[in-house]
């Protein structure tokens, strides 16, 4: 049991520096396609290809605030419970599995 509890700790801690490394760059992908919105959005003359990138941008904007409300998610979900701390890697099967058909979806827009 001593042993299990180690392995899940060493897991718990590896992560958590995942999900918040993962959670900063999805915070600046944001930032980034915010300015791109805003930008192609309000202060550019409309044509076919801007009206592309911005459709482009919208995507991954959705995506990216998915994936940071998902990660989020879980930050909350392994800071109060704790106990659960075993479902972690369930938890990020499913998050990788969604976030996997998220680009896949976003691909086949293209």
């Amino acid at each position: 049991e001593e042993y299990l509890l180690k392995q899940y700790s060493s897991i718990h801690y590896t992560l958590f520096a995942f999900a918040w490394v993962c959670l900063g760059i999805s915070l600046c992908g944001l930032a980034g396609n915010g300015v791109v919105l805003w930008f192609l959005g309000f202060h550019t003359k409309q044509s076919p290809f801007t009206v592309y990138i911005l459709n482009l941008a919208v995507a991954d904007f959705s995506l990216l605030l998915l994936f940071f409300l998902l990660v989020l998610a879980f930050l909350i979900f392994a800071a109060f419970c704790m106990s659960l701390v075993h479902l972690a890697p369930l938890y990020i099967d499913f998050l990788f599995a969604v976030e996997l058909l998220c680009h896949v979806f976003d691909l086949t827009h293209m």
